[in-house]
């Protein structure tokens, strides 16, 4: 396994929750990506003068290495050292929307989005909604509220038992029932034609 295979193994939870991501993975292929040094015209005409065009040249046919930091350009009859500033690195075949290049390394974000993703999006958006009747309620963090709610939606009363335990953290609520009740604050959810009506209690 090499070191960033490793890296990502053993951070994985705590890099998949800064980006907010389910999961991260080393690319398997990278066959397609072919990496090419581009000398800066502007950085380099100070240094180079009239050479300057023999060494873009000459980079754009692949007679360019690296070696400690410093690029190496040649042709037929000389070559030249490019520090840092003077070149930079592209990547063809990795340039897609969901896909970028930072400090050399390679990141894809998978953007599909399967029914296990969309239920989370969802869940969400649900206790964003409980944490603003909270809000409007006027509890305290130290306030466990329990909740009911009804709906005529088997598919989001579905959502809410499978992501009770999220919510339940999320919310700080002691409970989640699928009933009408009497409470201090009743208020409405609705998304994509679905409507849940929430009521907390303390």
């Amino acid at each position: 396994m090499t070191n960033t295979a490793t890296l990502l193994e053993k951070y994985h939870d705590i890099i998949a929750e800064e980006v907010n991501v389910k999961q991260v993975s080393v690319l398997e292929d990278t066959s397609a990506i072919s990496m090419q040094y581009v000398p800066i015209g502007s950085a380099l005409w100070a240094s180079f003068g009239k050479d300057t065009g023999r060494i873009i040249g000459s980079a754009k046919k692949w007679q360019a290495e690296l070696k400690d930091g410093m690029l190496i350009v040649s042709d037929w009859a000389d070559s030249w050292e490019l520090n840092p500033d003077q070149y930079e690195v592209r990547y063809s075949g990795f340039d897609e929307p969901n896909q970028i290049v930072e400090d050399g390394a390679m990141i894809e974000l998978d953007l599909e989005l399967n029914d296990e993703l969309i239920q989370e999006g969802i869940a969400r958006e649900i206790s964003r909604f409980l944490n603003q009747m909270r809000k409007e309620a006027d509890y305290q963090v130290s306030d466990r509220v329990s909740c009911a709610f009804v709906t005529d939606s088997d598919e989001y009363s579905g959502i809410i038992a499978t992501h009770e335990q999220y919510l339940m953290n999320e919310a700080l609520l002691s409970s989640i029932s699928r009933e009408a009740g009497e409470g201090d604050i009743r208020s409405r959810f609705e998304l994509d034609g679905n409507v849940v009506e929430f009521t907390l209690k303390k």
